[in-house]
């Protein structure tokens, strides 16, 4: 999935969603046999409130602002198993935070996302993949990778994706050709967008629940009124601005035990960016994800930490400094989660996020914890 590779943006929407439905997804097969008397759907809803504090709301270096913080969000997911050659999941994330210090420029964070994929088998090993997806955003975000020299701001907006792939299985190997279309609408000052491109995976699975795979994807988008600029970042009059955003990432998810109580995932990635002018807001980015989860006993332990360098080749610093801008980004985070009963779960999170640059406008770091209890349905 793409949610918008052109803005930027990892919206937090989407990550739930992904977690929410990956072990459904991964698992799945042609015409699974069902154990007697278990039901071919299979569906999930659960409802989290909790509290929290963050350092640095607006993600700022020269103005830090803090705040505690009260948080509420759902999980909804319905899932048909593969029988009679097709299957379907539909899955639905949802979070409000609203912030107690109302001295603060920021009073809530808000961000949604439902999707709806279906498969249809087709024999000897094909299978044609539809996936719907909606997401919302209403959150501090940093834009600055796509819309230059900028200061983290509250993005509003929608977006709107459709992908259509088709995939063939060969023993241990497998082959996944999509193509993906979106269109997001934002407040301003961000700009409206089409963005449409085609993907191709080849993986591999191996032993226990563990699979290599390597995706190519090139994503084509254009703006609705955005300008092109000159090499100094001023707007260019009666211009239109376009990105070829190219990506290679190779995806490693290990099972560790037998009993697949740890698993590890690692993802590197490279993409590319060039506009369709003086090339101000190329950018080439170089990124690393490690995961590792536990889950056993009423437990579900995880740890993430990320690292994400870019390199603009055409944007200087200012007018009086000629240097080329670079920036790096660290994300760590820790997940707890215990379950009390069937229904009853309480749980915990820590977050940190760091901006380094040689231009001290990108530069900035926040801590956040939070804590709550999880009521399934």
């Amino acid at each position: 999935m793409n949610f918008s590779q052109g803005q930027g943006m990892g919206a937090a929407a989407a990550l739930m969603l992904f977690s929410l439905g990956e072990g459904f997804l991964l698992c799945a097969s042609e015409n699974t046999e069902l154990p007697e008397g278990f039901p071919l759907w299979q569906k999930s809803a659960q409802l989290r409130a909790g509290l929290g504090y963050k350092d640095n709301v607006t993600l700022s270096n020269f103005d830090r602002q803090d705040s505690a913080f009260e948080t509420l969000s759902a999980d909804a997911m319905l899932f048909r198993l593969p029988w009679n050659n097709w299957q379907v999941s539909l899955m639905a994330v949802g979070s409000d935070t609203r912030y107690l210090d109302r001295s603060i420029l920021v009073d809530k964070e808000q961000n949604a996302a439902v999707s709806g994929e279906f498969a249809w088998f087709l024999g000897r090993g094909w299978k044609s993949l539809s996936t719907l997806q909606y997401v919302f955003l209403n959150q501090v975000m940093d834009v600055s990778t796509t819309y230059g020299a900028s200061s983290p701001q509250q993005v509003f907006g929608h977006l709107l994706s459709f992908e259509e792939g088709v995939r063939k299985d060969a023993g241990p190997w497998w082959t996944e050709l999509e193509l993906s279309g979106a269109r997001g609408w934002f407040r301003e000052p961000l700009d409206d967008y089409w963005q449409a491109g085609p993907g191709l995976t080849l993986g591999r699975r191996y032993g226990d629940e563990s699979e290599v795979a390597l995706s190519y994807r090139v994503f084509p988008l254009t703006y609705d009124r955005r300008e092109q600029t000159d090499r100094v970042g001023m707007p260019i009059p009666d211009t239109r601005l376009r990105y070829l955003t190219q990506t290679l990432e190779l995806a490693w998810r290990q099972s560790l035990d037998a009993r697949s109580r740890w698993r590890n995932t690692l993802r590197l990635g490279l993409e590319t960016n060039r506009d369709n002018g003086t090339g101000y807001y190329d950018y080439t980015q170089y990124r690393i994800t490690e995961q590792i989860r536990f889950r056993a006993a009423g437990w579900d332990l995880s740890a993430l930490a990320s690292a994400v360098h870019y390199e603009f080749p055409r944007q200087p610093i200012s007018l009086d400094d000629t240097r080329s801008r670079h920036r790096t980004s660290i994300l760590v985070g820790l997940r707890g989660e215990k379950a009390l009963s069937q229904r009853w779960r309480v749980y915990a999170a820590y977050d940190f996020e760091q901006s380094f640059s040689n231009l001290n406008l990108d530069c900035y770091k926040a801590n956040t914890v939070s804590g709550g209890v999880a009521f399934a349905f």
